[in-house]
């Protein structure tokens, strides 16, 4: 009969604790990596992350913003992106492996330079879904895996990669892209 009552008591500690990381007034940073890759053949580099930071307006729902970041070198062309996208998440249920869903609209700059010299630049309007799983490693740390749909109509980028998506880059447009990343939880609890 003890081992039955300390389970539950352990049971009812573990899942108010969880609860605690999702709720109202709690904050969340951390940083999403989508691809960084070196590749062993060729000259070209890829190094995509997202920092973001957010704030628990209820129960499971957080406002954020993020500011997503891209390199693309290869050779002698060099591609830099970074913008400011904010986002709505909702984490589901109160145990330690968390499914949400997820929404962000933003802006980028993507600038585009060959042998040096700038040779396209712009200004985009980018947005995605997300959906993913947050697996919290403990009290104020979540490892989180979600796959996104990202959308939008990126110049610069679009005649750096001549068409092409690459489903691992997060800010390639009308792609699906697996994210990676940590996310430490902070506030009242």
């Amino acid at each position: 009969m003890k081992a039955i009552v300390c389970s539950l008591a352990l049971f009812i500690a573990g899942v108010s604790s969880t609860m605690a990381q999702t709720e109202k007034g709690n904050r969340l940073m951390g940083v999403n990596v989508a691809n960084i890759v070196i590749p062993t053949e060729g000259h070209s580099t890829i190094v995509s992350l997202q920092p973001t930071y957010g704030w628990f307006v209820s129960q499971g729902l957080v406002v954020g913003a993020g500011i997503p970041f891209l390199y693309l070198g290869s050779d002698n062309t060099k591609l830099t992106q970074i913008g400011l996208s904010p986002f709505l998440r909702y984490y589901f249920g109160p145990s330690q492996v968390k499914p949400f869903l997820g929404t962000s609209v933003g802006v980028v700059n993507t600038s585009v330079s060959n042998n040096g010299s700038n040779s396209a630049s712009s200004t985009d309007v980018i947005y995605s879904v997300t959906g993913g799983v947050a697996f919290f490693l403990n009290r104020h740390v979540s490892f989180d895996a979600a796959l996104a749909y990202t959308g939008g109509d990126i110049g610069a980028l679009n005649s750096f990669v001549a068409g092409t998506t690459n489903a691992l880059t997060p800010n390639i447009p009308k792609a699906v892209n697996i994210s990676l990343g940590f996310q430490v939880y902070f506030g009242r609890n």
